[in-house]
């Protein structure tokens, strides 16, 4: 029996070794995968704000004066190079052994005034704060890839929300329009919900009702539902939604990429179940060991 504890116990050692090479593997790739998509988001999202400016909006971008259109291009510009650095910076410490303790990221107070406004928005969550344990541990390293691919998700909603909002400032789209609608239909989006749209877009039909004179309230005052009906009308709008799925798509690196991680993630996977069947094992032999050593006839 005890040599059957020793070589499991040497099987689970083995494991997480390797989960602690894939560890490293991993936090390489994503370093790469990040940086590659920090650049394709910005490229993107200007791209994106483009076509909302030219095919989509083009009278209302013609309303505005040469100076109020640079304005807008420098603002989209300054929120792609922010998404930007929050990418690097989030794939820099999502893997560092301080946010294995258990206590979440460790920040002196220089880190902490030189991280971005938009990243703490991330790295203060609780679930940044990883389950206690080794980063040999493949529940640890799963869940911590897990989280990134959460914030990397959020990442981008955050910056659809604030271009949208920056184009409503500009009237581009209809200022009238809450901003929360254009959020939950971004939020819609991301739980599968088809929305249309394409080229990191979303179209969102919205129904409102026409003003009425005074007097045709008076006269109909009494007609209930069918009159609100046939007084609204619907207006389909065209919104900003950064999708992952499309960065890679329209990034033959962004998505080679991609192909390596899922393949990272697959090694993960295998060790985890490999993990978690010699542990179960392993327990199953302590048990019958103890058992023994505490009977008697």
């Amino acid at each position: 029996m005890t040599g059957r504890l020793n070589k499991l116990q040497q099987d689970l050692k083995n494991i997480e070794t390797e989960v602690a090479n894939l560890a490293e593997r991993m936090r390489e790739k994503y370093r790469i995968y990040l940086d590659l998509l920090g650049e394709s988001l910005y490229k993107q999202a200007i791209g994106a704000v483009y076509y909302i400016c030219t095919r989509y909006y083009g009278g209302e971008f013609l309303a505005l004066s040469h100076s109020n259109r640079q304005k807008l291009q420098e603002e989209i510009k300054a929120l792609g190079q922010e998404a930007k650095a929050s990418l690097q910076q989030l794939g820099e410490q999502s893997f560092e052994r301080g946010a294995f303790s258990g206590v979440g990221f460790s920040k002196s107070p220089a880190e902490t005034v030189n991280t971005p406004d938009f990243l703490k928005l991330f790295l203060d969550k609780r679930e940044n704060l990883a389950a206690t344990g080794e980063i040999n541990n493949p529940d640890t390293l799963l869940y911590c890839c897990r989280v990134l691919e959460k914030n990397c998700i959020e990442i981008l909603n955050h910056l659809s929300k604030q271009i949208n909002q920056q184009l409503q400032k500009a009237y581009i789209l209809p200022p009238y329009l809450p901003s929360q609608i254009i959020d939950m239909a971004i939020q819609a989006g991301e739980e599968g919900q088809s929305l249309g749209g394409g080229n990191n877009m979303l179209n969102i039909l919205v129904e409102a009702k026409n003003p009425e004179p005074e007097e045709e309230k008076d006269e109909d005052e009494d007609d209930g539902d069918d009159h609100d009906f046939s007084s609204s009308k619907v207006t389909k709008v065209t919104a900003i939604h950064l999708r992952m799925a499309e960065l890679e798509f329209a990034d033959t690196r962004l998505s080679v990429e991609r192909n390596q991680i899922r393949s990272l993630w697959e090694q993960l996977n295998r060790l985890g179940e490999q993990y978690h069947r010699i542990r179960k094992e392993y327990t199953i032999a302590q048990a019958e060991a103890a058992w023994r050593s505490s009977w008697y006839d």
